[in-house]
């Protein structure tokens, strides 16, 4: 999938925390995890879309003591498995992919689980889809598809302009114009560079 995973990690305690595994089999995620001898803890979600999410059962089956995290809503929708992204990878009108239940749920903004002794806070931003969330993790702002370098997409039928624009505003209530923000899809950017371009 064309979508942005990242692995966060600690060189010290060789502890890491994937997000947002996206290729079906998490191969390059693998690979990074097993060549740099890491122990992945958490596999996190900003939200339960396809290309985001399709890599979490193969993460699970690898590494079986690591713990899923997701937004409610994200847990409750990602059981709904949609067939348009297979469309482009299978020839098979009968493939499905569920990804397993979250270990643990995000019920609301500000819950924080600590992970090696650093805090990773979630702020719920619902508007892309309804189980959007935005991690915060040592400094960088994860924001799945909340806020990409492209115009905001709304697919008509998990998704809504008004819940985006009202998840935007808490994130700038929080957030200096200086956060550094990990997008879902595109290149690294600062709040203020997002803020400041006509998107």
């Amino acid at each position: 999938m064309s979508s942005n995973c990242y692995v966060v990690y600690d060189d010290e305690t060789k502890r890491c925390l994937v997000i947002d595994p996206a290729s079906e089999k998490s191969i390059k995620e693998k690979e990074f995890i097993e060549e740099n001898h890491l122990f992945l803890d958490y596999i996190i979600l900003t939200h339960e879309h396809t290309d985001h999410t399709w890599g979490v059962n193969s993460l699970k089956e690898k590494y079986p003591n690591s713990k899923l995290v997701c937004s409610e809503a994200c847990n409750t929708y990602a059981k709904k498995a949609s067939r348009v992204y297979f469309l482009l990878y299978y020839d098979d009108p009968d493939y499905r992919y569920v990804i397993v239940p979250a270990d643990i749920i995000v019920k609301k903004t500000n819950e924080v689980i600590n992970w090696n002794g650093n805090p990773v806070r979630f702020i719920l931003t619902p508007g892309h889809s309804y189980g959007s969330m935005c991690i915060e993790i040592g400094g960088d702002l994860f924001s799945g598809d909340t806020m990409m370098p492209f115009k905001p997409y709304f697919n008509g039928r998990d998704s809504n302009r008004d819940d985006w624009e009202e998840s935007i505003n808490v994130i700038k209530s929080m957030y200096k114009e200086t956060q550094q923000i990990c997008p879902g899809h595109g290149e690294m950017l600062t709040l203020g560079e997002w803020l400041n371009t006509d998107y």
